[in-house]
C-alpha cells in the first residue's frame, strides 16, 4: 500500500467561470511521506464533468516546484481523456504522483487545462491510519478535509482572513514556538515566467492586560508591525511553517494574540498568483487525548488589510 502526505495538508484548486475551457491549479500534493505523531497523509484529487455528455480533455499544463518549474510541451504533457459515451469517463481521479509524473520532485503545484466542458474539481485530504486507503482505487478514508474549487488567482495585495492565535503560558514564550499546539503552514504559488517578491505584513488580535485598565481585546499597536518577505522562483511553489516572531509586551503590561492573525499579502508584481493557509491541530501530547491532526484550509482572498497603525486618522 502506497502512502501519500501532503506536507503542508493543503490543497487549492481554481476554476474560471463558466466557459469550454478551465484551469485547475492543485498545490502542495506529494508521495509517501509520512505526517507528525504517526499521521499518514493521502490526496486524492477528483474532477467531475458537469454535463456527462461532453467530450473533456484533460492536459496538464504547467509545474511549479520549489526550486522553480517549467511549462509543458502540449504534445508531450501527460493527458486525461473523459469520453462522453463511457459513464466511467465522468468521473477522474488522481493522485499527487500522478499529477507530478515526470518530475522528481515530490512536493509542487500542478496545473491542468481543461477542454471540451466545465468541470467540479475537488480534493480529499486524508489522514488514514484508522480509516481505509486503496492505491489502485485512489479512494481515502480517515480524518481530514474536503477543499472544493476558487473561482480565479489572485492578483495585487491579498489576505489570509485569520489564522489561529495563542493561548495559555505558551504566549509568554520568546520566541514562541508552539500555538495551541495549531502549526500554521503558509503557501504561495507563482506560475509566471519571473520571479515574485511577496511581503506579508501580520495583523495581530488579542487580550491586553494592564494594571491600570484591565484586560480588553484589541489589535496589536506597537511600534510597527510584524513584516516577512518571500521569495518564489519563476515557476515556484513556497510553503513555510509560520508562527509568530514578535514577544508582544509593553512596559505597563502584556499582549496575548489569543484572538488570532491576519496576514496581508503583497506582490511586488501585478501578476496572477495563488495564496493558501493551511492549519493543523494537534493535541497536547502530554493531554491523554489521541494523537490526531485536524486540518483546516484557508484560501487568500483579494485585497490588502492595513494594519491599525497605517489607517486613516477619522476627521
Amino acid at each position: 500500500m502506497k502512502i501519500k502526505r501532503l506536507l503542508s495538508v493543503a490543497m487549492l484548486c481554481t476554476a474560471s467561470a463558466a466557459s469550454a475551457q478551465q484551469l485547475l491549479v492543485f498545490p502542495a500534493v506529494t508521495d509517501e511521506q509520512p505526517g507528525q505523531n504517526g499521521s499518514l497523509w493521502v490526496t486524492t484529487a477528483m474532477v467531475v464533468k458537469t454535463n456527462p455528455r461532453d467530450e473533456v480533455t484533460i492536459r496538464r499544463k504547467w509545474v511549479c516546484l520549489r526550486g522553480g518549474g517549467f511549462v509543458d510541451d502540449p504534445t508531450a504533457a501527460p493527458t486525461w481523456s473523459m469520453p462522453a459515451w463511457d459513464p466511467r469517463g465522468r468521473l477522474l481521479f488522481a493522485l499527487g504522483d500522478e499529477l507530478l509524473e515526470g518530475t522528481d520532485a515530490t512536493v509542487g503545484a500542478v496545473a491542468l487545462e481543461v477542454e471540451g466542458g466545465e468541470v467540479l474539481a475537488h480534493t480529499n485530504i486524508m489522514d488514514v491510519r484508522w480509516g481505509e486507503y486503496s492505491h489502485d482505487d485512489k479512494l481515502a478514508f480517515g480524518q481530514g478535509q474536503h477543499v472544493t474549487a476558487l473561482q480565479a488567482p489572485l492578483q495585487g495585495p491579498s489576505h489570509i482572513p485569520w489564522l489561529g492565535g495563542c493561548k495559555g503560558w505558551w504566549c509568554e514564550q520568546d520566541p514562541n514556538k508552539e500555538w495551541q499546539y495549531l502549526r500554521n503552514n503558509i503557501g504561495i504559488v507563482n506560475p509566471n515566467s519571473e520571479p515574485i517578491v511577496v511581503t506579508g505584513t501580520v495583523l495581530p488580535f488579542g487580550l491586553y492586560d494592564t494594571f491600570q485598565t484591565g484586560s480588553r481585546w484589541s489589535e496589536w499597536v506597537g511600534s510597527s508591525p510584524e513584516i516577512f518577505r518571500k521569495v518564489i522562483p519563476a515557476y515556484g511553489w513556497i510553503q513555510f511553517h509560520w508562527w509568530s516572531r514578535q514577544h508582544y509586551r509593553e512596559i505597563e503590561g502584556w499582549f496575548f494574540p489569543r484572538a488570532g492573525f491576519i496576514i496581508s499579502l503583497t506582490p511586488d508584481k501585478n501578476l496572477p498568483y495563488y495564496a493558501y493557509a493551511s492549519v493543523v491541530f494537534t493535541p497536547d501530547p502530554d493531554s491523554g487525548a489521541p494523537e490526531f491532526n485536524d486540518p483546516m484550509f484557508i484560501p487568500a482572498e483579494p485585497g490588502y488589510i492595513p494594519p491599525f497603525t497605517e489607517g486613516t486618522s477619522p476627521p
